[in-house]
């Protein structure tokens, strides 16, 4: 099967073709983070399938990745695939970035940037996601609790500055891959709505006036 799929959740968007029988003909393009999603998306799918030589028609499905992370990104990715979606008929896999990431952790938290101040985490034991929710930066150490911290190596910049003994995940295509592959081979594709784990900022500020 080949599988369009976006990940509009972070500053730098990413856009793949996933061969689901052949992973090394698998493309994944990164957008640049000075190209806004909403501006950017669209030509780097086109050029994503360019490469590929594939008509959107052609592929078997897409995936998505609805959250944790930007509002706006989130909503950007979402609506571009409800609207291929809409006009093709296809599957549609949809996944949050914990149930990615977490087939690299055994046990321990995840983190991802959130704020300046804060990150989104997920508590995970055996594989299993057993908790979730917006932790801020300040007492990781203290909230961590003698577990291992997993972070991504894009993030390091943005996390590592406020705590320091993380492992780091880099091999981030091949998660995708294989949480793509684990929901199709279950047939539990998910349920394709945004994954909030905090009010945006425009709410944030009016609840604070």
């Amino acid at each position: 099967m080949k599988i369009l799929g976006v990940d509009t959740t972070r500053k730098s968007a990413k856009v793949f073709l996933l061969d689901t029988k052949e992973n090394e003909k698998s493309v994944f393009l990164d957008m640049s983070e000075n190209i806004k999603h909403s501006e950017g998306l669209f030509l780097y799918i086109e050029k994503l399938l360019m490469e590929t030589k594939q008509n959107l028609s052609e592929v078997d499905g897409f995936a998505c990745v609805v959250g944790p992370g930007s509002f706006t990104g989130i909503r950007v990715g979402m609506s571009t695939i409800k609207g291929f979606n809409k006009a093709l008929e296809k599957s549609v896999v949809s996944m949050n970035m914990f149930e990615v990431l977490c087939g690299k952790v055994g046990n321990g938290i995840i983190l991802l940037n959130s704020t300046n101040s804060s990150c989104y985490y997920a508590k995970v034991v055996k594989n299993k996601i057993t908790d979730t929710g917006v932790v801020e930066k300040s007492i990781i150490d203290t909230f961590r609790e003698n577990s291992d911290v997993y972070i991504l190596a894009e993030e390091q910049n943005l996390i590592g500055g406020a705590y320091k003994d993380y492992k780091v995940i880099t091999d981030l295509n091949q998660l995708y891959t294989s949480c793509i592959i684990g929901k199709l081979n279950s047939m539990e594709y998910g349920e394709f709505l945004p994954y909030y784990l905090q009010l945006s900022q425009a709410e944030r500020n009016l609840k604070n006036e």
